[in-house]
C-alpha cells in the first residue's frame, strides 16, 4: 500500500486523523481478544475462526508517529535569567531555560525536553527499534498540512533500525509472560511496541538543575554523606541535601513511568480512530525480554555486572552502537558522561550554542540564543563530583535503579467481532473497529477463515 498510495490521499487515514478526541478518550477500552486467537476454557472460551491478520505498513506507521513521532519544535518558554551567586536570592530566582536539552517536540512530554525513551517493536517479520534521539525537527510544525502525512511512512522507513528477522521470542510457560496474557500476547498478526527509557541523561542533567537551585546529593544508605566536595557547601553555592535514593526513584518515575505511559496512551488513542484492537500492559518480565537471562536472546541489550556487589542482578546500560546510555562502558568516565551532556547544550552544534545548525523555534535565533546563560562552572562541577561519587560508591549509575528501564508494553492487532458480539451485552467496540477491515484491507482479501 505504502508504495503506490499517498496516506493524504486514504479515505481510512482521513477519517482516523479526524477522529473526534474526547470519543477517542472516553471509548478507549483494552480489546484484547483478535483474530486468530483462542480463550480454551471458561465462560468466554472462544476460538476465533480466522487466521491473523498482521498490521500493514501504513497502520503500523500511524501507530509509531501517534506514539512516538517527531512533530516540530518545542517552545521552551520560560526564564532566561543567570543564576545568582548568593544563596538568598536564588530563592527568588526565575530560573533559566537552558535546563532544556533540546527544542525538540515530540507526540509524547519529556522532563527538559531530553525524549530519553525509544520505541522498539516486533511483528511477524522483524524487530525494530525507532532510533530519534538526535532526528531533529524542520520547522516550528512538522506535521501541519494533510500533504504532510504522506511523510510518516517514509519518516518510519528512515529512521528504523531492525535488529533481528522474524517475531521477538518472548518465551511461553517460563513465567516470563503473566498466565493471563498467554493467550495473546505477542501472538501471530499482532504488532507489539515497548518504549524502553534511558534514565542517565537526565539524571544527570537533573543533578545540575539542583545544583542551580542550591540542593545538593546526600548518601542516605551511608550516614547522609554529601556526594560532593564539602567546599561547595562552605562557598554557600548550596545549602539544601536531597536523599540520593529519593532522588533517583522520583527521577526513575518521572522518566520512565510517564515517558512511557504517554507514549503508550497515544497508540491506544490512535487504536481507537483507526478500528484497530489493543491493550496497554506490563505482564511481562523486562529483563527477559531485554535479552538479559538464558531463556532468548530478547532485544540484545548489553547487561552488565556490578563489581562492588557481586550478589547483584546485572543491569541493562544499552544496545551498543544503537541506544547507549551516558555512563560507562560508553564513555571514559563519569567526568565525560557530564562532558557530553553540557556539549548537547552549548557545544559546537549545541541546543543554546548561536552558532550551531540545530533549528530552534525563535525568530531571531542567533541573537537569542547569544544571550542564553551558560550552566555555571560550579555546578557542572558539581554534577560531576555527584556521578563520580556514585560510580565509586556503588559501582553503577544510577545506584539504584537500571540504566535502561522497560515497564509498559502496548499491543495493535485486528480484533475478533464475533468474540465481542457472543459475550457482551451492547456494543463493546466502535463502528471504526466494525468497519476496519472492509476500509482498510478489503482490497487484498485480507480476512480469511481459518481452514
Amino acid at each position: 500500500m505504502a508504495d503506490d498510495i499517498k496516506l493524504s490521499e486514504l479515505e481510512q487515514v482521513d477519517e482516523a486523523w479526524n477522529f473526534p478526541l474526547f470519543e477517542a478518550i472516553f471509548k478507549r477500552r483494552s480489546r484484547r481478544f483478535g483474530l486468530g486467537m483462542e480463550i480454551q476454557e471458561g465462560p468466554n472460551k472462544f476460538k476465533s475462526s480466522h487466521d491473523p491478520v498482521p498490521l500493514d505498513e501504513v497502520e503500523e506507521a500511524m501507530l509509531i508517529a501517534a506514539g512516538t513521532g517527531v512533530t516540530g519544535l518545542n517552545l521552551s518558554d520560560m526564564p532566561h535569567t543567570p543564576r545568582p551567586d548568593n544563596l538568598d536570592s536564588v530563592q527568588n530566582w526565575d530560573g533559566m531555560c537552558n535546563t532544556m536539552v533540546e527544542h525538540v517536540g515530540r507526540t509524547w512530554a519529556s522532563p527538559c525536553g531530553n525524549h530519553g525513551t525509544e520505541l522498539f517493536y516486533t511483528n511477524d517479520e522483524g524487530v525494530y527499534l525507532m532510533k530519534l534521539r538526535e532526528v531533529q525537527p524542520v520547522k516550528l510544525c512538522d506535521v501541519e498540512t494533510k500533504s504532510d502525512r504522506d511523510k510518516l511512512v517514509d519518516f518510519v522507513r528512515a529512521n528504523r533500525v531492525k535488529l533481528f528477522d522474524g517475531r521477538l521470542d518472548i518465551p511461553r510457560n517460563t513465567g516470563a509472560i503473566m498466565s493471563f496474557n498467554m493467550y495473546n500476547a505477542n501472538m501471530p498478526g499482532s504488532t507489539l511496541f515497548m518504549p524502553i527509557s534511558d534514565v542517565t541523561e537526565e539524571f544527570i542533567n537533573a543533578i545540575m538543575l539542583q545544583a542551580d537551585l542550591g540542593q545538593y546529593l546526600v548518601d542516605d544508605r551511608n550516614g547522609m554523606k554529601p556526594c560532593v566536595s564539602e567546599r561547595w557547601i562552605r562557598e554557600g553555592w548550596v545549602n539544601t541535601p536531597v536523599p540520593l535514593t529519593m532522588f533517583e526513584t522520583n527521577l526513575s518515575l518521572a522518566i520512565t513511568g510517564a515517558e512511557s505511559a504517554f507514549i503508550g496512551h497515544n497508540i491506544m488513542l490512535a487504536l481507537q480512530a483507526m478500528g484497530l484492537g489493543g491493550w496497554l500492559y506490563g505482564g511481562m518480565t523486562s529483563f527477559v525480554v531485554m535479552g538479559g537471562t538464558p531463556m532468548a536472546q530478547g532485544l540484545g541489550f548489553r547487561f552488565e555486572s556490578n563489581p562492588k556487589d557481586p550478589n547483584a542482578f546485572p543491569m541493562p546500560i544499552g544496545i551498543d552502537g544503537a541506544f547507549e546510555s551516558f555512563r560507562p562502558p560508553y564513555y571514559k568516565d563519569m567526568d565525560a558522561a557530564v562532558d557530553a551532556v553540557v556539549a548537547k547544550k552549548f557545544g559546537p552544534n549545541g541546543t543554546f550554542n548561536p552558532f550551531s545548525k540545530k533549528p530552534t523555534p525563535y525568530k531571531n535565533r542567533a541573537d537569542f540564543l547569544s544571550h542564553v546563560p551558560r550552566t555555571p562552572e560550579q555546578t557542572i562541577q558539581i554534577c560531576k563530583e555527584s556521578c563520580r561519587y556514585i560510580w565509586d560508591t556503588f559501582g553503577t549509575f544510577p545506584s539504584l535503579v537500571p540504566a535502561m528501564q522497560l515497564y509498559v508494553y502496548i499491543q495493535a492487532q485486528h480484533i475478533e467481532l464475533d468474540f465481542y458480539d457472543k459475550y457482551y451485552d451492547g456494543p463493546a467496540y466502535l463502528k471504526t473497529h466494525k468497519q476496519h477491515m472492509d476500509k482498510w484491507h478489503k482490497a487484498k482479501g485480507a480476512m480469511k477463515k481459518v481452514a
